[in-house]
């Protein structure tokens, strides 16, 4: 079962009540019945590094086997199984510190089916996972559903890729549940309606959009969607993103920059070269683990390069122009080390007052209602969901309209609707003639950017518009591009198929 809805509507919430040691606060209307002993319950943080409390997964499988009384032989023969189950014998006495998201949640996967459980809790799991890695994370459920008769409750933002591993998708909102179907009711019932409609799949939104009288099933698959735009390939058109005009003018250049953690390890960013143009936006996409968040904190000097230079409006960077990192701002992948105040409230009347010691508490209302953050105004920034946090913590970056913009996996947590208004904020401050420089899994998000590259191996490929960037790729691309390059080889989004 798939579980969606707004950021911040409930869902993580919900998911919890579902396994009693996980409540916080109780239950004030209505009666919670399961038949399952709580300890037959797994759950799964929407937070990969969050779950493991041991050094390796070895110590991770036998800590939670000890601790429900397993003997010696059964937790080596427990541990046995799942790893050649899952994959991950060469990984069991790896430090969590040397593997990749990727692998850390599907040791997240393997720790909560060790114990035989008969409900797997699923919070967001492949939302901070490479593209294909979220693929494998999703077959595997699917296995451990299908072959272990486990029942799944996935609560997620994206419907790219997953529905069509479900039976049942249903809609939270405002604490409610506003629709409950099988998942080709649920999605055709989505297109109708304007706000949820944005979050069906690339391939299924662009089949509606499209209205092919062919009475299809939903989800649709990129085999089935690619046949479908090979027959009626005479009433599409395709239709170009438009593009912004470069104006070329430098303000961010890095020469050979060159980082290790330590002088024995391996390069992680390697004689990387590249310049950042007033006004213009850059993502880079790649597998976890390549670096992308290591370069953005060199960048940003947070971490210090073994060689190399960062040049910024024409000044090197180094510690004896500390004044210079003010032109940047860095959100990070927790946005909550950013936090200072006690409220929402709080955070944004700080930043504030950092540039008018003279703001008044109704012009930091005004702010909270332009973001749409009024409501929640007198909340622990804390105590927000993930994508809430995530948002205020762009906000408090827009506040401090930085020269360079770099955001470390910026959708993360926000629904389709978020996602949007997102952008909206991003194309604001960039026709500022601000630099937009972030990393991100979401491919979907990376079309709308100026100029995408991919980091393997320590290095970055070319800089490259999106359509040039993605077409030739196999694996590294959207949905609808992987479905209509036989007839339509440029189309990234459904918005790039319409319907004569």
């Amino acid at each position: 079962m798939l579980l969606i809805g707004k950021t911040g509507s409930g869902k993580s919430t919900l998911l919890k009540q579902l396994k009693p040691d996980l409540v916080v606060g109780n239950i004030t209307e209505g009666t919670l019945d399961c038949q399952i002993a709580d300890n037959n319950i797994s759950y799964i943080s929407q937070f990969v590094d969050n779950q493991m409390i041991t050094e390796c997964a070895r110590d991770e499988f036998n800590f939670i086997l000890e601790n429900r009384g397993y003997s010696t032989d059964t937790r080596h023969m427990r541990i046995a199984e799942v790893a050649s189950y899952f994959g991950i014998i060469d990984l069991l006495d790896l430090t969590e510190q040397e593997l990749s998201g990727g692998q850390k949640q599907l040791i997240n996967l393997a720790s909560a089916l060790i114990t035989d459980p008969d409900i797997l809790l699923l919070d967001e799991p492949t939302s901070q996972l490479d593209p294909i890695a979220a693929e494998k994370l999703l077959q595997m459920v699917h296995k451990i559903n299908s072959e272990l008769n486990v029942t799944i409750v996935m609560v997620e933002h994206s419907l790219e890729r997953n529905t069509v591993y479900a039976n049942r998708l249903a809609i939270i909102e405002s604490g409610s549940i506003l629709l409950d179907e099988k998942v080709d009711t649920a999605l055709k019932k989505m297109y109708q309606d304007n706000f949820y409609k944005n979050y069906l799949s690339q391939i299924d939104r662009s089949f509606m959009e499209l209205k092919f009288n062919d009475d299809m099933v939903l989800p649709l698959n990129n085999r089935q969607f690619n046949k479908l735009l090979i027959e009626h390939k005479d009433g599409i058109n395709y239709v170009d993103s438009p593009r912004k005009v470069n104006n070329s003018k430098k303000v961010l250049q890095l020469k050979n920059l060159e980082f290790r953690f330590d002088f024995e390890s391996k390069t992680i960013v390697d004689k990387v070269n590249f310049e950042l143009d007033e006004g213009m936006s850059y993502c880079l996409v790649g597998p976890n683990g390549v670096g992308k968040s290591t370069l953005i904190r060199v960048i940003s000097q947070q971490m210090k390069q073994q060689s190399g230079k960062i040049v910024l409006d024409g000044e090197t960077v180094n510690n004896k122009n500390i004044d210079i990192y003010q032109k940047l701002f860095v959100l990070p992948q927790n946005p909550a080390l950013l936090f200072v105040a006690d409220t929402v409230f709080g955070e944004i009347e700080f930043q504030l007052k950092q540039n008018n010691s003279e703001i008044t508490s109704q012009q930091v209302d005004l702010i909270l209602k332009q973001y749409d953050l009024f409501e929640l105004k007198d909340i622990s920034p804390y105590d927000l969901s993930g994508g809430q946090q995530e948002f205020l913590a762009l906000i408090i970056g827009l506040i401090k309209n930085p020269e360079v913009l770099f955001l470390d996996e910026p959708t993360k947590g926000l629904d389709p609707n978020m996602v949007l208004k997102l952008h909206e904020l991003l194309e604001d401050y960039l026709a500022t003639g601000g630099i937009l420089f972030a990393n991100s899994h979401d491919l979907v998000f990376a079309t709308r950017f100026d100029y995408v590259s991919m980091m393997f191996d320590g290095k970055l490929s070319e800089f490259k518009q999106p359509i040039e960037f993605f077409r030739d790729k196999f694996f590294y691309t959207t949905e609808i591009n992987k479905a209509s390059r036989d007839s339509f080889p440029d189309a990234l989004t459904w918005n790039n198929l319409k319907k004569l």
